[in-house]
């Protein structure tokens, strides 16, 4: 390993100390201003039991995909995607 290498792995595990520290305090101040861990917390949080799925405008089927998807497939009717 030389010496850049060392300084990047240096660096890097400075940020991550950084990162969790502040992590921990956070849960830290959480866990005094609620009286319960975050484990608790999130068991007894209610979240809805089924939500609902929103199509997004890139994954709507169209009727026909399925006909001219399948033109290896021989057919009564001659359909071309053109």
């Amino acid at each position: 390993m030389n010496a850049k290498e060392r300084k990047k792995l240096a660096r890097a595990i400075a940020h991550r100390a950084e990162v969790n520290k502040d992590s921990k305090l956070e849960k830290r101040v959480a866990m005094s201003l609620s009286g319960c861990s975050a484990r608790v917390y999130k068991a007894t949080m209610s979240l809805p039991l089924r939500s609902k799925e929103q199509a997004s405008a890139d994954n709507i089927c169209l009727p026909d995909v399925a006909v001219f998807n399948a033109g290896y497939r021989k057919s009564a009717e001659t359909v071309t995607a053109r």
